[in-house]
């Protein structure tokens, strides 16, 4: 029987270092993982945006998704690992924990937060979230020094350069 696993997958590709953790682990515990990536719907909420543009913005957002999460995907498909995808819509903390805890996942595998601490503070942060209010087994993986600069690096590209 393999280890229910669950990875959130984020926009940023923050997720990467959980994604590759999952990879090395399942080569010693056999998982059946579940991509998530969660479509933040509170952010179109409250901004007077109309209805129309509400939908326009949120088939926008699915897109996206749906790119990310094929991206995800190929290097599990590529090491053969039992795996689904999974795109849902909400808040991402809440909708994380939920679907672990409803669904009896054995843990939920995230990064560190790509954020600064005055981010997190600031703004909040998933992983956080996630961290204190699961109650599903949470493991924490630390990005290496690679990593951080990678995440550094794609974070400011994203808010400087126009997509």
């Amino acid at each position: 029987m393999n280890f229910k696993v669950l990875i959130p997958v984020d926009n940023a590709r923050n997720s990467l270092t959980a994604e590759e953790y999952a990879l090395k682990l399942n080569w010693r515990v056999p998982l059946s993982i579940t991509l998530l990536n969660v479509v933040n719907t509170k952010r179109l909420e409250g901004h007077g945006i109309s209805p129309e543009d509400q939908k326009r913005i949120l088939a926008s957002m699915m897109k996206r998704s749906e790119k990310i999460m094929q991206s995800a995907s190929e290097p599990f498909a590529k090491a053969e690992v039992d795996f689904v995808t999974r795109i849902e819509k909400g808040l991402p903390g809440d909708l994380i924990c939920k679907i672990a805890e409803d669904e009896n996942y054995d843990m939920v595998i995230i990064p560190q937060s790509g954020l600064s601490e005055w981010e997190e503070i600031l703004g909040g942060s998933v992983v956080r979230y996630v961290l204190s209010k699961c109650k599903a087994p949470v493991l924490l993986v630390k990005h290496s020094k690679e990593q951080m600069e990678r995440q550094r690096k794609v974070r400011a590209e994203g808010t400087l350069l126009p997509s």
